[in-house]
């Protein structure tokens, strides 16, 4: 089930909801707890039903190793174990892949075997094995005390984190499951989580889908690879990536508020950084201080050596490209830059200002992003060298236009001003999704009220295919 679907949004939500709160009312506490685990996954089942047989070992196999953790009084005995476990995990996600996703995309690779090596390795880490995964050495750590089955089943599988995350700690999410006090119902975080719902829709099926049907017709008509058309081509497919993710993020934590359940932010206005180190701190925020937690810091080991700094860094892009399925290419090219930009800042103390620091930030993340995006390194390569000059065409269709609808017409494809527009302002300018949404909370008034019911009725017209989010298939 997609986020950006009417079942979602009018049926599935709304009837979870009621029902979770009138549990609660009763202090039929564990029947709610059962409640939203029984949801979870009856939402995992409308998306893949295979899914659901894969998770359910998983989780069954993962907490029986950690309680094995709890008894096992041997650091070494431990450590093999916690080793293992995370393989395993690693194991059956790549096992998946190999049985469930390769076959339906072995056509793909015949047509370009440029793109194989992203299939060779598919995404072995998914966001349900990431938290398995944090979860098992947090246990190692002696971090998680008093186990309990559907705690930890309901930590894993939350559907409004479950498809693309945020990525949580058992320690900051299943707390709030057992808090009373966020068992009544909150006006509040009610207001906050619709508000945070409603930019959500907006961005995902008025913004990025718009920019996907641009790129869509681009390709089917062959002009991603003339001269300017290359650098309209690339901003769409990186505005296309930042406002799927960025919606995904906003809906899965406005239908967490609606349960008083906090998840961590995201995502804080990734293009507003003034370098690459600090775009970091600013997308997919948890994926990477998972990385950094559990990879970066072992392997640096807090040296102040900058090559085993650099080589640390590396290492986890490398993964982080690999984990999104994208290229090897993607992933060290990300390390690189990151890394020139630690030593261009520890070297050289020069003042660049502000404006100019976060437009030189986007174009090397748009330049970036065509090795993410892509089919194949040779199609990206294609693109990168169209954007500097050496073109396949040369003709100069028309871009720019000013129609609210799509026009797929040859040499008249229109990437609409308004919206482009727009997105600048909300990339550039704007505040973040949660800040809007706690404004909207405490002001509450008449006249946000209907902009923000306007936002919604304009965003539910635009549901017209539920192309499903950036990293749904993660």
């Amino acid at each position: 089930m997609q986020f950006n679907s009417i079942n979602y949004i009018f049926c599935f939500l709304p009837s979870i909801f009621i029902l979770y709160f009138l549990f609660n009312k009763f202090k039929l506490y564990k029947i709610a707890e059962i409640l939203l685990l029984a949801a979870s996954v009856v939402f995992i089942s409308f998306y893949k039903t295979e899914y659901v047989l894969v998770l359910a070992c998983a989780i069954i196999i993962n907490y029986l190793i950690s309680i094995g953790l709890l008894k096992n009084s041997s650091a070494l005995k431990d450590k093999i174990i916690v080793t293992l476990a995370i393989i395993l995990n690693i194991l059956i996600i790549l096992g998946f892949n190999l049985v469930f996703i390769l076959p339906s995309i072995h056509s793909t690779i015949e047509e370009h075997p440029f793109n194989s090596i992203n299939f060779i390795f598919p995404i072995v880490i998914s966001f349900s094995t990431i938290h398995q995964i944090s979860y098992l050495i947090d246990c190692y750590k002696g971090e998680i005390k008093g186990k309990n089955f559907l705690d930890y089943a309901l930590y894993v599988l939350f559907f409004p984190k479950f498809a693309a995350g945020p990525i949580t700690r058992y320690n900051e999410i299943v707390p709030q499951f057992k808090d009373l006090s966020k068992k009544v119902i909150n006006p509040e975080n009610i207001y906050i989580g619709i508000c945070l719902i409603a930019i959500g829709l907006f961005q995902k099926t008025v913004l990025a889908d718009h920019f996907y049907s641009f790129i869509d017709s681009s390709v089917n008509h062959h002009l991603q690879n003339g001269l300017y058309c290359s650098w309209f081509f690339s901003l769409a497919r990186l505005l296309n990536t930042y406002f799927s993710f960025s919606a995904y993020c906003d809906m899965a934590m406005g239908s967490a508020y609606l349960f008083n359940i906090i998840l961590p932010l995201n995502i804080n206005t990734s293009f507003k950084a003034q370098s690459i180190s600090e775009y970091w701190s600013r997308w997919d925020i948890t994926m990477i201080k998972f990385l950094k937690d559990y990879i970066y810091t072992p392997i640096v080991k807090n040296s102040f050596n900058l090559i085993r700094i650099c080589s640390g860094i590396i290492i986890v892009f490398l993964i982080y490209g690999l984990w999104q399925g994208s290229s090897l290419i993607y992933g060290i090219l990300l390390g690189i830059v990151t890394c020139l930009n630690i030593i261009f800042t520890k070297k050289f103390k020069i003042k660049i200002p502000k404006v100019v620091s976060v437009f030189i930030t986007f174009v090397t993340l748009l330049l970036l992003n065509n090795f993410n995006c892509m089919k194949s390194a040779f199609e990206s390569c294609t693109i990168l060298k169209s954007m500097f000059g050496f073109p396949d065409n040369y003709y100069v269709p028309n871009l720019i236009g000013l129609n609210l609808h799509f026009a797929p017409s040859f040499l008249n494809i229109h990437l609409n001003l308004f919206i482009l527009v727009l997105s600048f302002y909300l990339i550039f300018i704007s505040k973040n999704s949660l800040e809007i949404a706690k404004l909207y909370s405490k002001k509450n008034n008449f006249a946000y009220t209907i902009i923000l019911a306007v936002i919604l009725f304009i965003s539910i017209l635009f549901i017209t295919k539920n192309r499903p989010f950036i990293y749904f298939n993660f």
